[in-house]
């Protein structure tokens, strides 16, 4: 039959935003700063207590540990003694005995911030998220022994950040606080800007960008540079971008991630031949940030044989990326390597179901490779997500003709020629000509 639909095909224009990365705790959680975290009464222990302290200070906490042990053992009811422990299980990478003791401390005085805190930290890496909020919110009721706006901002910024997915009206007020008790440190505002961010609020985003790039270091304004031109991009402001990234590269013209930045700016302009100078200049080329944005960008300009051979790269290295595999599909439907594309569009949708776009490109390589039940299937999907348009009525209307369902073909073809209104006249034409033939079929 010969029915052709390149012209129609509906794909996910690829953005050009940066793709943040997210804070999350670590493996292990840095403890708070040592100190003393209240007055006890002197004890069997305390001899004993005051030499470990005095190691602890040193940050040899292994010949601490024994020292604490037999002040335990004197007086298992030195609240004090019990979070020292901890803190040095803590720093010897013994989370789990770590934990214990700080309950220890916590049973012995519930009203210990530094106990709480270290507790809620150390439960937070190890994935117990649930009762880790319990104790940073304790937390962040409690008074600190020493360096108070400091210490607090510590709580209320890891009790923010253990929310910003699961409850983000928590998480944003957790940073609306730390920023208040810090107003000239960086970390709040930058970690409130990408909450807004994520939720879409770019105007309120925008300022909390601007006060973290305010009050940082010069080397240290990449993220929040990263974050105005991610609002730049969405909201089509790219000279102030443009002007912030070439700012910041007078000051630091070594600093990769600032050529990356400014690459992908000048990509979201079309300026990708510049773009991909920038990219070049980032420095380190086998960075998997700067070869991912170099296979963009190389596949804006129509150099999808390039593009391939690094997203063939990047997916053997991470193939757990459904975003990169929708990419390289796309390279390899520029180069009609259809069967390879509907691999890569299957693996990307595997992994992430709800990408809306990837069932029409599946649609159009299925149909190419002459899978015309998974063309539908796919097509179905799509429609659930965003509806019918000209081109998905008639991908449809053609699978259905080659499977001869000719009645269902006939229907879709008239709502192609429907939707079209005249705008795709070779496949009106098609249409028109098909439903002429299947009509003498009867």
């Amino acid at each position: 039959m010969g029915i052709h639909v390149s012209k129609m095909q509906v794909r996910a224009k690829l953005p050009s935003a940066i793709i943040l990365s997210c804070s999350c705790f670590a493996q292990t959680a840095a403890p708070a700063h040592h100190s003393r975290v209240a007055v006890e009464e002197r004890s069997a222990g305390s001899d004993l207590l005051d030499k470990a302290e005095s190691l602890l200070a040193k940050s040899d906490y292994a010949a601490a540990e024994p020292l604490l042990q037999q002040a335990i053992t004197k007086d298992a009811s030195s609240y004090q003694a019990w979070y020292d422990l901890g803190y040095a299980h803590q720093a010897l990478k013994r989370p789990n005995d770590a934990i214990a003791d700080y309950k220890k401390s916590i049973e012995i005085n519930p009203r210990i911030f530094e106990s709480n805190l270290n507790l809620g930290l150390t439960l937070a890496a190890m994935d117990q998220r649930a009762e880790a909020l319990k104790y940073l919110s304790a937390a962040t009721q409690l008074e600190p022994a020493n360096h108070a706006a400091q210490a607090k901002e510590h709580a209320w910024m890891a009790l923010a950040k253990l929310q910003e997915t699961t409850n983000p009206d928590n998480a944003e007020r957790g940073f609306l606080q730390a920023a208040k008790l810090a107003p000239n440190d960086p970390e709040p505002h930058l970690s409130l800007a990408e909450l807004y961010e994520n939720q879409g609020k770019l105007e309120q985003a925008k300022p909390q960008f601007d006060q973290a790039l305010a009050t940082s270091k010069d080397s240290d304004r990449a993220p929040a540079l990263r974050g105005l031109v991610n609002i730049a991009i969405a909201s089509k402001q790219y000279s102030d971008a443009e002007t912030n990234v070439r700012q910041y590269l007078a000051l630091a013209p070594s600093d990769g991630q600032a050529h990356l930045l400014l690459g992908r700016l000048l990509a979201a302009q079309g300026k990708n031949a510049e773009a991909l100078t920038q990219l070049n200049a980032a420095g380190n080329a086998s960075d998997p940030a700067v070869l991912r944005d170099k296979a963009q960008l190389l596949f804006g300009l129509n150099r999808n044989a390039e593009a391939i051979a690094i997203y063939k790269q990047l997916i053997e290295q991470n193939g757990g990326d459904a975003r990169l595999h929708y990419q390289y599909a796309l390279a390899l439907m520029q180069q009609h390597l259809y069967p390879a594309a509907q691999e890569q569009l299957i693996a990307a949708l595997k992994l992430k179901p709800n990408m809306a776009g990837a069932y029409g490109d599946l649609a159009v390589v299925a149909s190419e490779n002459k899978q015309y039940d998974l063309a539908l299937k796919a097509l179905d999907v799509r429609t659930k997500f965003l509806g019918d348009n000209p081109g998905t009525y008639f991908l449809r209307a053609t699978a259905l003709d080659h499977l001869r369902r000719y009645p269902e073909a006939t229907q879709n073809y008239r709502h192609f020629l429907s939707a079209a209104n005249g705008k795709f006249p070779d496949q009106e034409w098609q249409a028109r000509h098909r439903l002429i033939a299947i009509q003498n079929l009867k």
